[in-house]
């Protein structure tokens, strides 16, 4: 039966699956915090490890998830998660009632697993954001050059959504908590960018580089995770979506944001229009952020890590807002 917010699926049925559709035969498995799916690292009988994910159908569309898993194969030479074939030869598979074959419990996709950590708050040298950066904009290149002129999706977070998102959701706004925000305003500024950027392409881009997507491997290098809110936009908002979570993360330290767009730039050349957008993307981004998880807490829906980033992403909104756009591009984009 699927839950409110994840699929259920029991360690029995998850090895079963694993040995029927891949033929991996699972020692151990551990379930992982997960919001709205359920996702275990597993542990083969040969010692290898995977992640073995299985998507909410209720929140997520078929044909968007073989998207992303068309999208990951070509992106195999970065560090990124690369989807397991099935015996089949299939990417993901729908798992289904025991009791009614006509009741999905969810998509199954089993993932190589990239070692290494969660980046989260974990101080790091300039290097690294540069590095960062640079491999924010290499996946972005090779993105560009996938086909997905038919890609259609329509979620919460999709930048080209996030006007209309906003003014359904302004109301649970923390207005009182982050004085230094009006919600109109930030909607009025998101109209601005959509008009500013119409004469530019769009291309498939990640939408969601936070510091929980990033991976810290064991060499030091950074690997890029979830591209499960990947869509069509435009390609500044991966930059300034990757900056703002970055310098969150780094207590409002926006010198890590210059560092991920040296790195950036020194792969792809953004237009001064482009990067004169950066401040209003990452406020924009923010404001939808916190309103969208103010709402699940004031309706009892937030869990644990909702609630603390809400909380987190409200100070930060604060801060960055009383520095103002005039300090954030003196220091990101030394002007």
């Amino acid at each position: 039966m699927i839950s409110n917010y994840k699929p259920e699926i029991t360690q029995e049925r998850l090895k079963n699956d694993l040995q029927k559709l891949y033929n991996l035969n699972a020692a151990k498995s551990k379930e992982l915090q997960s919001y709205d799916d359920t996702m275990f690292v597993v542990t083969t009988e040969d010692d290898k490890k995977y992640i073995a994910k299985c998507y909410n159908p209720l929140l997520t569309d078929r044909h968007v998830l073989e998207k992303i898993m068309e999208t990951l194969v070509q992106l195999e030479k970065f560090n990124v998660p690369r989807p397991v074939p099935q015996i089949s030869g299939d990417l993901l598979s729908e798992i289904v009632d025991t009791n009614s074959s006509a009741k999905v419990l969810g998509y199954f996709v089993v993932y190589q697993y990239i070692s290494g950590k969660t980046l989260g708050s974990e101080k790091k040298d300039p290097q690294f954001w540069r590095k960062l950066g640079k491999m924010v904009a290499k996946i972005s290149e090779k993105m560009s050059e996938i086909k997905s002129e038919d890609f259609v999706r329509h979620h919460s977070w999709d930048p080209l959504e996030a006007i209309k998102t906003l003014d359904q959701v302004k109301e649970y706004f923390p207005g009182d908590k982050v004085t230094t925000v009006d919600v109109n305003s930030v909607i009025a500024t998101q109209k601005h960018i959509h008009n500013v950027l119409k004469e530019y392409p769009v291309q498939l881009i990640h939408s969601d580089v936070n510091e929980y997507n990033v991976i810290v491997g064991e060499g030091g290098e950074p690997g890029i995770i979830d591209f499960n809110d990947l869509t069509r936009s435009y390609r500044v908002f991966d930059l300034g979506h990757c900056v703002g979570y970055m310098v969150e993360a780094q207590d409002c330290d926006l010198y890590v944001g210059r560092y991920v767009v040296e790195g950036y730039s020194s792969v792809i050349e953004l237009s001064d229009t482009e990067l004169s957008l950066l401040y209003d993307i990452v406020v924009a981004r923010f404001t939808l952020s916190v309103s969208i998880g103010n709402k699940d807490v004031q309706l009892g829906l937030a869990n644990e890590y909702v609630t603390k980033c809400v909380a987190d992403n409200s100070r930060f909104l604060s801060q960055l807002t009383t520095l103002g756009r005039e300090a954030f591009n003196k220091v990101i984009l030394g002007i």
